[in-house]
């Protein structure tokens, strides 16, 4: 050790030794991580501790994630090569073949329609990559962009390429009944391109399996079959669950809302309808506006309150504006003032069959309490 070099050698070669054995280690561990991977008894900690060594367990990975049932090892496994991705440990090929493995469509809407329908439509679609969350350590959802169109739909502006937009993606869009003159079976056809955004260091751009949805307008099916049946419970219940609402006057946000009643005056501060929910029905009901000491009623809007009856669903009081009203009801007013209103609810099957949401329609007509309200010149 007094000769320099001698010293120079022997730190040499213990760097060697500390090094390699520290890879030779690590190598032991990743190997042992992999093996765990074919276990049948595989837990979501395996999945986990197989990240940690970086393409060594992709293969496996991929595997997983293209045989696994759907549950906590899928998703695990996802959020497993996501972050491999992140890290740059896939190549694109790897990047282009978890995404169709992952991608995932939810067709809002329904399969049968009646024939004699005559309103638009509403369907919605939702898509995304569910595995890719908002960890920065993964690719997150944002660091896709998708475009999309709808084949099908008879409609030319549905047909073209959406903009670019990054995930998850949801988007409505209307059909109309009358521009399917047969009976069916229709398909509807989404059709989605995704490229990688300027975060990711891999530039490519795919298009992804296409997605069928079957369609039908049965002329047997009648627009009344959504309606439930009434009882005096359901419709005490309902009664009391929608009430028109004045906004507190002591709140300064609401200055300057103002609604049109006619060409001449508006309604300043108008009032809302206010629901408690949940309601044992779903809601799909047109609403008119009834002026005190006027014997007819204007068309004041629509209202859709979907989604209801669900059992331990949690209490709340949800708000909905009124209107448009019509042009017609400026005739009930006759100078500017105070006047007393109330709205009329009358369900409507025809807005219930173009919810997707609505399942079971309250048949039922409501008045609501009067409010007073304050009008004035435009």
């Amino acid at each position: 050790m007094t000769e320099p070099r001698s010293a120079v050698w022997l730190v040499m070669a213990g760097i060697i030794l500390i090094g390699g054995g520290r890879r030779l280690l690590r190598s032991w561990r990743a190997g042992r991580a992999v093996d765990r991977l074919s276990d049948p008894n595989l837990t979501v900690a395996d999945i986990e501790a197989a990240a940690e060594f970086g393409r060594s367990g992709a293969w496996e990975l991929l595997r997983i994630f293209s045989t696994a049932e759907p549950g906590p090892i899928r998703d695990a496994t996802g959020r497993a090569l996501s972050r491999l991705w992140r890290e740059d440990e896939l190549v694109a090929e790897e990047e282009q073949a978890l995404v169709p493995r992952g991608f995932s469509v939810s067709w809002l809407a329904r399969r049968r329609y009646p024939r004699a329908l005559d309103l638009p439509i509403s369907l919605a679609v939702r898509y995304d990559v569910p595995f890719l969350d908002d960890n920065p350590a993964h690719v997150q959802a944002g660091d896709l962009l998708w475009s999309h169109r709808i084949m099908g739909a008879r409609r030319a502006a549905l047909e073209e390429y959406s903009e670019w937009r990054p995930g998850p993606v949801f988007f409505t869009f209307p059909i109309i009944p009358g521009d399917f003159p047969t009976v069916g079976p229709h398909r509807l056809v989404l059709q989605v391109k995704v490229k990688t955004a300027p975060t990711l260091s891999d530039s490519w751009e795919i298009e992804l399996p296409h997605v069928p949805f079957p369609i039908e307008f049965d002329p047997i099916l009648k627009l009344d079959a959504i309606l439930t049946l009434s009882d005096a419970v359901r419709d005490e219940t309902m009664a009391t669950a929608i009430r028109l609402e004045s906004p507190d006057r002591e709140d300064d946000s609401v200055t300057g809302q103002n609604l049109a009643i006619g060409e001449d005056w508006v309604i300043r501060r108008p009032p809302c309808l206010a629901i408690e929910t949940p309601l044992p029905s779903d809601l799909a009901h047109r609403l008119s506006i009834e002026v005190e000491g006027h014997p007819e009623r204007f068309p004041a809007g629509t209202l859709i309150v979907s989604g209801q009856g669900t059992p331990g669903a949690p209490s709340s009081t949800r708000r909905f504006p009124i209107g448009p009203i019509a042009e017609g009801a400026g005739q009930a007013i006759e100078r500017p003032g105070t006047r007393r209103i109330r709205l009329q609810a009358s369900a409507d099957p025809r807005l219930g069959w173009g919810d997707p949401d609505v399942r079971s329609l309250w048949p039922g007509d409501h008045a609501t309490n009067w409010v007073e309200i304050e009008i004035i010149r435009r």
